[in-house]
């Protein structure tokens, strides 16, 4: 996989074929905020641009709050590029300069809130250059909500580098857009590493957990309320709960309380959604750290029990191990589970 760099002769906003990031010829997969000055914020993963183009050339201006912003760049359908995005303003090349024509550009944010959050502020292409209305969205839509697994975390490990870093992230290759490639749907990614339904990682209480940032756009910004009726989903995956149990298993009532109240919510968003809620790959029975994994399941039992519709369905999943050293699944086991989870979604979104 290639990467992307800083362009010479960057765009200004000055320039009369300056696009900005929220112009209608853009277009948008997973939430995002858009500010008054034409830049489009970003802090979920996943988020995707979608552009098309007529020019011999691309070029993105953006704003990283630090060095953690990576994302994935892809030209017409071909393998992706790597972009890593430097604090501050900067200028990168999507397209490099070559004979004019048509492209498609998809712009896929690999890494999380936690890991930066960045601001699209717009794009130039080239001289003669414009930007084309794009691909309109699939009919179909999938959400997945949760935590560090589903963002992705890991995703892109390579065991010739150190096992932490923002480069081992890539939501492109989480289980869930892989899911939505396979079955051809939109997809938004409503996750956040290390947080729970009551409480994270750490057991800290009083912070944005799931039934927090569900309702925003960017889940580091409580004034960013996301506009729920601008996507409705089919189908809706939620994969919570490892964090809940690192600290040690939660109380039964608290959690099964609160996880109940978080689906009535996401429920009154999508009311005529399938929504799955799935074992956590990394939570297992371990000797000194109790039957953690047994007792996730049977909390998840009796949530869809308490729920009791045809439209709130368990989805187990199998442990994975991870790597030496971090827990979180690799891409090839994102791969299996979402070989795991591909029938129960394609038989709801009536596919088969």
């Amino acid at each position: 996989m290639g990467a992307f760099g800083a362009a010479a002769g960057a765009p200004t906003p000055n320039d009369p074929s300056w696009i900005p990031a929220n112009a209608s010829v853009i277009r948008y997969e997973g939430r995002y905020a858009a500010d008054a000055d034409g830049g489009v914020r970003l802090g979920f993963p996943g988020v995707t641009a979608h552009l098309r183009c007529r020019g011999s050339e691309l070029t993105l201006r953006a704003r990283a709050s630090g060095n953690g912003v990576w994302f994935d760049v892809v030209v017409d359908g071909g393998a992706p590029n790597a972009l890593h995005l430097r604090p501050g303003d900067g200028d990168y090349v999507l397209l490099p300069a070559q004979a004019t024509a048509d492209h498609t550009v998809e712009l896929i944010r690999r890494t999380e809130s936690w890991q930066g959050v960045c601001t699209l502020l717009g794009f130039r292409a080239g001289s003669n250059g414009q930007l084309l209305p794009p691909a309109g969205a699939k009919p179909r839509k999938l959400m997945f909500i949760g935590d560090s697994v589903t963002c992705g975390e890991m995703t892109a490990w390579d065991p010739a580098r150190a096992v932490t870093g923002p480069e081992n992230s890539n939501a492109r290759l989480a289980y869930g857009m892989i899911l939505a490639r396979r079955l051809g749907t939109e997809c938004h990614l409503v996750s956040y590493g290390g947080r729970g339904i009551i409480r994270d990682w750490q057991g800290i209480r009083d912070t944005r957990n799931a039934p927090q940032f569900y309702e925003l756009a960017l889940p580091d910004e409580p004034e960013t309320l996301w506009d729920h009726t601008a996507y409705v989903p089919d189908v809706i995956g939620i994969q919570l709960g490892t964090n809940d149990f690192n600290q040690g298993v939660p109380d039964q009532n608290e959690f099964i309380n609160a996880y109940v109240d978080f689906v009535r919510k996401v429920r009154r968003d999508a009311p005529e959604a399938t929504i799955f809620l799935m074992d956590s790959p990394i939570v297992a029975d371990e000797a000194g750290r109790g039957p953690r994994r047994t007792v996730l399941h049977s909390y998840l039992e009796q949530i869809v029990a308490r729920l009791n519709s045809p439209l709130v369905v368990l989805a187990p999943l199998a442990h994975y191990a991870g790597v030496p050293g971090n827990g979180h699944p690799t891409g090839a086991e994102h791969v299996a589970m979402a070989d795991e989870l591909e029938p129960l979604i394609r038989r709801a979104l009536n596919r088969e």
